[in-house]
C-alpha cells in the first residue's frame, strides 16, 4: 500500500506507510499472527525447528512484558549517553557528570538495573557491599551535591553565586532532597512506562480474539466481511493508540533527558492601528 501511494501522495507519507507495513510483517511473523489467524504459522516454525517461535501472547506474557521493559532500559541508557555527550560539548559539567542524566545518573541507573536483573532473574548475588557503595551510593551523593561539585570542577575552587551563598545548609539539604526524590521517582516511572509497549501486544491479541469470535458466530457468507471490517477497526484503533503513546515515550522518557529548549523566542509580526480624530 505504501509503494502504491508513492506516486499519488508523495514519498513522505508512502515511506511512513511502507515502514509500518514492514514492521507489521516482521512482528506478525514473530507472533505467528496473520490477520487474526494465530495458529497459521505454527507448522512453518515446527518444520524449521524453531520451538520458541511463534511467541504465544497469552502463554508468554511475562517474557513479552520483561522484554518491553528491557528495551525501555536500553533506550533510557542511550538517552543518558546523548546527554553526557551534549553536556561535555557545551562544557556543562553539572549536566554531563553530576546530573541525574549524566555519568553519575548513568552509573546509578545501570547498576540498579543490573543488580535487579542479576538478583531476581538469574539468582546471582550482585548487590554486594562494594557494589552498593561505589556504584549506587557514591553516584547518589554526586547527584545530590551536583551544583557545588560542578563548580569545583569548572573553576578548580568553590565559587558560588550570590543566591547560592545566601542559601543555608538546611535549605540546600531540603531542596536537593526533594529533587533527589523526584529523580528517583522518574527513574522508576520512566522505566515502567515501557510496560505499555508489551501491553499493546496483549490488547491486540484480545481485540483480534473478539473479532475471530464474532466471525465464527456469523454465517459463512458474512464471515469474510466481519474479518475484513474487524481487522480494519483494530488497525485504526491501535494506530491511534500507539501513535499517541510513542509520542509520549519519545518526548517524555527520551527527549527530556538531553533536550533543552533555547534560542530566540518567536515574535510574530504585528500591526498597530492608531485612531485619528479630526
Amino acid at each position: 500500500g505504501g509503494l502504491a501511494l508513492k506516486k499519488k501522495l508523495g514519498a513522505k507519507i508512502s515511506g511512513l506507510v511502507t515502514r509500518l507495513g514492514i514492521s507489521s510483517m516482521i512482528f506478525g511473523t514473530l507472533y505467528g499472527s496473520f490477520f487474526g489467524y494465530e495458529e497459521l504459522l505454527d507448522p512453518v516454525f515446527e518444520n524449521i525447528g524453531l520451538d520458541f517461535l511463534p511467541l504465544k501472547v497469552f502463554k508468554q506474557t511475562n517474557f513479552i512484558l520483561i522484554t518491553a521493559v528491557a528495551i525501555g532500559v536500553a533506550l533510557i541508557v542511550i538517552s543518558m549517553i546523548l546527554n553526557i555527550y551534549i553536556g561535555f560539548k557545551n562544557k556543562d559539567y553539572e549536566k554531563a557528570i553530576f546530573g541525574c542524566n549524566g555519568i553519575a545518573g548513568l552509573v546509578f541507573y545501570s547498576s540498579v538495573a543490573a543488580g535487579l536483573v542479576g538478583t531476581l532473574m538469574f539468582d546471582v548475588k550482585v548487590m554486594s557491599a562494594p557494589f552498593v557503595i561505589f556504584l549506587i551510593v557514591i553516584p547518589l551523593v554526586c547527584i545530590f551535591c551536583r551544583t557545588p561539585f560542578s563548580i569545583a570542577v569548572k573553576y578548580k575552587q568553590w565559587r558560588l553565586s550570590e543566591d547560592e551563598e545566601k542559601m543555608t545548609v538546611g535549605n540546600f539539604i531540603v531542596e536537593n532532597f526533594f529533587e533527589m526524590f523526584e529523580f528517583l521517582l522518574s527513574y522508576v516511572s520512566n522505566t515502567m512506562s515501557f510496560l505499555r509497549v508489551g501491553g499493546f501486544v496483549l490488547s491486540h491479541a484480545g481485540m483480534m480474539l473478539v473479532v475471530m469470535t464474532l466471525m465464527e458466530m456469523c454465517s459463512a457468507a458474512a464471515q469474510p466481511f466481519v474479518l475484513v471490517l474487524g481487522n480494519l477497526f483494530v488497525m485504526v484503533m491501535e494506530g491511534m493508540i500507539v501513535a499517541i503513546q510513542i509520542i509520549r515515550l519519545e518526548f517524555y522518557e527520551i527527549f527530556s533527558r538531553f533536550y533543552e529548549g533555547g534560542g530566540k523566542p518567536f515574535e510574530p509580526v504585528g500591526v498597530k492601528f492608531t485612531a485619528q480624530t479630526e
